[in-house]
């Protein structure tokens, strides 16, 4: 099988199984948005914000190292199965210390018992099989993209079913903890493996996870840091309040490319010793993923007024603005999504430790001067800002590592940006034609969609062939069709 035809395999493979996990996630969150209230939500942030901070201080990134490997036997894999343990035992020591002190900071005593169950939700879901993502190094994306499925539709299932019965915050903590043992417990029979205790390979595998330690607690701090500061200051209504939108404006951006951005890495791993090679697969898959992603991100943003109203309720009014803001602050580290599958390939994982650290650097005196300014909307905004900074420097880390200058990897998005400009004005043209009253919101919403899809794909398409076809991402697209069209053909003159 070829890289290409591997990779986007993969990213189809992990894309349509993520699509469907995030239908299943938007829905789910839309049941619990009208069973459980902003207070809720504001005290699940809180856990989760604590919980993500906590997985990326201990995160060894195991698998990557796996996949990073030329040549893997089994004492290799039990070596990272037994440090996943370890690492399993030390979330649930730090959350038994830390769960009264937190619970005093933010200012609520039920937190107790809440990051106790948080911790071994972490730990549980440290134990995943590793030859689940080991399976993607012979570009067999099948069991992490079900495994990826169980974890998130399970979590939401419990959740929901939790909440019709407690009605409180306790349906989502208990149903992501119900959901981790779940899909942990089936990761192992997907790929059979039964785990022995090693540790053989330490130092072999902590040469490529010690910076991806460092970088991910650094990532984490970046994603999470307007929570894990506006939290200490602000009501818990009004933290789920701005918690909610930030879940509402991953998923079309943020949740989509995590899993393609996982099947991206062991395709160019393979083809990382051929620079010529790693430079055009790097571009191609950059300019694709934001080709694909962005106009979802950018749509959220304005089309997030019906939406929010037709999907969430009235209670849920406030999110508007954070969608807007937060989604547009996904997608522009769209554009150099690249970097970390292509820093990974080459090993020089100590470029995203130092990719993480600046911009950790940047967003957190960012975030507290917008939240003394502006409150929360300062906050996001802020955000915003220091995500524009975060991804000029990915750009200029990918000149580092593959030589290719700023400008022309900026160039290579200048389609989808010509796309979104021409969806912007013509969504905003028919949102200002509308009647402000007596327009169902169903009807609305898919006016604003529906103008906007055709805008930016037509817009995209004419502009291609008045170019003359050039190579990139349309015609990557067009290839992908064209092989659809031929197997479906094959399929059936062979039926």
């Amino acid at each position: 099988m070829s890289l290409r035809l591997g990779v986007m395999r993969g990213a189809l493979s992990l894309g349509g199984v993520n699509i469907a996990a995030n239908v299943l996630s938007a829905g789910g969150l839309l049941v619990l948005a009208r069973l459980l209230t902003p207070e809720d939500f504001g005290i699940v942030a809180i856990a989760t914000a604590i919980l993500v901070l906590v997985q990326s201080c201990t995160e060894l990134s195991l698998n990557n190292a796996l996949i990073h490997k030329e040549k893997v036997d089994r004492s290799h894999v039990d070596t990272a199965w037994t440090m996943a343990l370890i690492r399993s035992g030390i979330i649930c020591a730090i959350f038994a210390v830390l769960a009264w002190p937190l619970s005093i900071a933010y200012g609520n005593a039920e937190l107790v018992l809440v990051f106790l169950v948080a911790g071994v939700t972490g730990a549980i879901l440290g134990l995943e099989n590793p030859h689940v993502w080991l399976a993607t190094k012979q570009m067999s994306f099948a069991p992490l993209a079900i495994a990826q499925f169980l974890r998130r539709a399970l979590g939401i299932i419990f959740a929901i079913a939790l909440a019709f019965m407690l009605q409180s915050f306790w349906a989502i903590i208990l149903g992501s903890l119900a959901g981790a043992i779940g899909a942990t417990f089936l990761s192992y029979i997907l790929v059979p493996y039964r785990p022995r205790l090693s540790l053989a390979h330490v130092r072999e595998i902590w040469s490529f996870s010690g910076w991806m330690f460092l970088s991910q607690i650094f990532e984490t701090l970046n994603w999470r840091a307007d929570q894990l500061i506006a939290g200490l200051a602000v009501s818990k209504e009004q933290l789920g309040i701005y918690a909610m939108a930030d879940n509402v404006a991953a998923i079309p951006s943020r949740e989509t490319v995590h899993p393609i951005r996982h099947a991206l890495f062991p395709g160019l791993a393979n083809i990382s010793n051929d620079m010529e090679r790693l430079k055009a697969s790097q571009q191609r898959a950059q300019s694709t993923i934001a080709m694909l992603v962005a106009p979802l991100g950018v749509g959220l943003a304005l089309v997030a007024e019906p939406a929010v109203a037709l999907a969430l309720g009235s209670q849920w009014e406030g999110t508007v603005i954070f969608v807007q803001i937060i989604s547009i602050a996904y997608i522009v580290g769209t554009f150099s999504i690249g970097l970390q599958p292509l820093a990974m390939s080459l090993g020089n994982t100590r470029l995203l430790f130092l990719r993480n650290f600046l911009a950790v650097c940047v967003k957190v005196p960012a975030i507290m001067v917008g939240f003394f300014s502006a409150g929360l909307l300062g906050v996001a905004f802020a955000r915003l800002a220091s995500d524009v900074f975060a991804a000029l420097v990915e750009f200029l880390f990918i000149k580092r590592l593959i030589a290719i200058g700023l400008w022309r990897q900026l160039a290579s998005h200048w389609l989808t940006v010509a796309g979104l400009g021409a969806m912007t004005a013509a969504v905003l043209t028919v949102s200002a034609a509308m009647p402000q009253d007596g327009m169902p919101l169903v009807v609305d919403l898919f006016a604003r969609i529906s103008v906007g899809a055709v805008t930016y794909a037509g817009t995209i398409a004419a502009i291609w062939f008045a170019s003359g076809r050039p190579e990139g991402p349309v015609a990557i697209m067009f290839d992908v069709l064209q092989r659809i069209r031929s197997s479906r053909s094959q399929s059936a003159l062979s039926a």
